[in-house]
């Protein structure tokens, strides 16, 4: 599911000057605003998805924001 998110992200979603967001899903057009999330969760957590090796997660845990916490207790 995440190599399909992936792929539909760059495909629908990619311009010249980053990703975009979709004013309409069934005929793909796009928007012109890139939401600051994008950068900081979604490209995080698909880059995790892919290498789960990146972090030891019984020593780091996410916040709300994907922000990595290193656990203290």
């Amino acid at each position: 599911m995440g190599e399909t998110i992936l792929n539909d992200l760059i495909q629908h979603c990619r311009t010249e000057s980053g990703y975009t967001v979709l004013k309409d899903v069934v005929s793909k057009e796009k928007g012109d605003l890139m939401h600051s999330f994008f950068l900081a969760e979604t490209l995080k957590y698909l880059y995790l998805l892919f290498d789960p090796g990146a972090l030891d997660f019984d020593q780091v845990v996410f916040n709300t924001e994907a922000h990595p916490l290193r656990r203290t207790w």
